[in-house]
């Protein structure tokens, strides 16, 4: 006898095994749930902290409106008194970077004769550092910052390299008029009071002016160097290229004069005043030879000491003026 599955019934069955295996399915990824979570990749933890490192960088702000700038004119901080700067502060175990579990206060120090806009951060639970935004009240030549994180034993420390902190810090528009005509001052005020008090300033005349921004400072001597006792150290950092190749030529260089106060340059003949000049933001300041002839530079000079244009004015006070092709820092 033979049996036949009616339409109905075929439905049924199909349907009744579908279930099945849906929850066969189901039963299988709660089987296979746990082993998931606890494979060894989702476990993996960050080490403790076992040192701390630090260092000091320029602005952002200030970093990316040099954009375009030769490398070797950039300082590892550009900054005055007042300005911002920031230290960066990573976090250890080994080579490895490392967290701790909960927030953590790190603290910040340096020595006088000025102080720290900011003095205390937090670095978050599980991050391997933090980078703190913070500026130092007085010109010097050389500063340290001091971080300070603590941990279970005692306190974590490192110190930052040691920078410069310069008395003023402008940032100018490379096609600024005030370049152009020999107006801008590495004072923000266009040297307009240079005395006892305030001995040097450097006044910088770049008659095609500059790509990009340009940044004038005036900070204090390096230690090590041989300026005069009380004088300053005048900076230029700019992009003097263009389109088509340098701005400035020996037959018609940039220009920077350097007003010093007679109460550290004296009564001396004008050639008797040496120049102290670098291309480099941190190289050693050496003297300026002489130029070939007045508002030329040689042709194995890259700068030179124009002394036939350099002069003293009614007050005593000497005007020397360089003569140079690339970014510079420049005393007496």
């Amino acid at each position: 006898m033979s049996y036949h599955r009616s339409p109905q019934q075929a439905r049924r069955q199909t349907r009744g095994a579908l279930a099945l295996l849906a929850a066969l399915v189901v039963s299988l990824l709660a089987i296979l749930a746990p082993q998931v979570t606890a494979s060894p990749a989702h476990a993996a933890k960050v080490p403790a902290p076992t040192a701390v490192t630090a260092a000091a960088h320029t602005d952002t702000h200030i970093a990316s409106a040099l954009a375009g700038v030769p490398a070797r004119a950039l300082p590892e901080v550009l900054a005055a008194a007042g300005t911002p700067f920031q230290v960066e502060v990573s976090l250890w175990n080994g080579r490895k970077p490392a967290a701790y579990s909960t927030d953590t206060v790190v603290t910040l120090t340096a020595p006088g004769p000025g102080t720290l806009s900011v003095q205390q951060a937090t670095i978050p639970a599980g991050a391997t550092g933090t980078t703190i935004t913070t500026s130092y009240s007085a010109a010097t030549a050389a500063v340290q910052v001091t971080v300070r994180v603590p941990s279970a034993s005692s306190a974590l420390s490192a110190t930052t390299s040691s920078f410069p902190i310069d008395v003023t810090l402008s940032l100018i528009d490379g096609q600024a008029a005030t370049l152009q005509d020999g107006t801008a001052g590495a004072d923000s005020a266009g040297c307009t009071e240079v005395d006892a008090a305030h001995p040097m300033c450097g006044i910088v005349t770049l008659p095609r002016g500059a790509t990009g921004n340009v940044a004038l400072s005036l900070g204090m001597c390096p230690t090590g160097q041989s300026c005069l006792t009380g004088a300053s150290v005048t900076q230029l950092i700019a992009n003097l290229t263009g389109a088509d190749g340098d701005l400035y030529t020996r037959t018609a260089p940039a220009r920077m004069t350097i007003i010093c106060d007679k109460s550290i340059c004296g009564q001396q003949g004008v050639p008797h005043v040496t120049a102290l000049w670098s291309q480099s933001a941190t190289g050693p300041l050496q003297p300026a030879p002489a130029c070939p002839a007045k508002g030329i530079i040689g042709a194995d000079q890259d700068f030179c000491t124009d002394w036939v244009s350099s002069t003293r004015d009614r007050a005593g006070d000497l005007h020397l003026v360089v003569l140079f092709l690339q970014d510079v820092r420049g005393a007496i």
